[in-house]
């Protein structure tokens, strides 16, 4: 898939209940914004996904209201200062754990035994702040490889990190237990990381439904074969649902 400069951000996205789920409690949410004037304004988008977790009910209004109010915090934290040449009041990665925060005790309140994790990513130009909880993950998507730029809050990669085991060691451990989510009751400790986004390489959010049933060489394929980024989101989903299709699939491509 061509990566050309194009006037702000490029993306696709695409979500899908699957096969064997009965609804969809994934989230996704992405604001974009554009800009082309007399003054120079960085493109800038904010690009989420969730994962609800704790039956139809709970995980459906979980990732919904996550995405929601993050969203709303940041667009006044952070998009409207962006809109008025300025800086945000209080350095970005101290805003977007914020966010977390406060979604997470919207959850808790509304939601009780609800829960979800969240993975966003705010682009500024070409900076990209990464922020998660849980294990729906980003990705950095190069021609020749997939940079994996968060790590899962799960009790496998848990073990995989405090106790230097293998993957295939690791096997036996249930891979979706996580030790962090929106909702859960223990002390929140996001993930954060800044990364840069080149223009030969595409940042991919998405939920365990696409990157648990899909190998990582098919996953580049699919990508860098497609027109755009939403036919590649497209695909990707039908790709996940050909593999079986066992929970919800969302995915986000995000280019310059």
């Amino acid at each position: 898939m061509p990566s050309q400069p194009a006037l702000g951000l490029r993306f696709g996205w695409a979500t899908d209940p699957g096969l064997v789920r009965p609804s969809n409690e994934d989230a996704i949410l992405i604001l974009s914004i554009v800009y082309q004037g007399s003054r120079e304004l960085l493109p800038l988008g904010l690009f989420l996904v969730a994962d609800g977790m704790g039956g139809h009910r709970g995980g459906e209004q979980a990732s919904d209201l996550a995405v929601r109010e993050i969203a709303r915090y940041l667009t006044a934290r952070l998009l409207i200062p962006h809109l008025a040449h300025r800086g945000p009041d209080h350095p970005i990665k101290e805003v977007l754990e914020e966010s977390l925060q406060v979604a997470n005790a919207q959850i808790l309140q509304m939601v009780p035994g609800g829960g979800t994790t969240v993975v966003g990513a705010l682009v500024v130009g070409d900076s990209v702040h990464l922020i998660h909880v849980g294990d729906s993950r980003a990705y950095l998507v190069w021609p020749d490889r997939l940079e994996q730029l968060t790590e899962d809050h799960s009790l496998i990669q848990r073990m995989i990190s405090l106790k230097g085991l293998s993957e295939e060691e690791a096997a036996g451990v249930p891979r979706n237990v996580l030790y962090q989510a929106l909702g859960h009751p223990s002390r929140l400790n996001p993930g954060y990381r800044r990364v840069s986004l080149p223009r030969d390489a595409w940042l991919m959010l998405c939920t365990d439904g696409l990157w648990g049933e899909v190998p990582e060489a098919q996953i580049l394929r699919i990508i860098w074969e497609s027109a755009s980024p939403q036919e590649a989101c497209q695909r990707l989903v039908q790709e996940a649902k050909t593999a079986g299709g066992h929970d919800n699939i969302s995915v986000i491509l995000v280019g310059r």
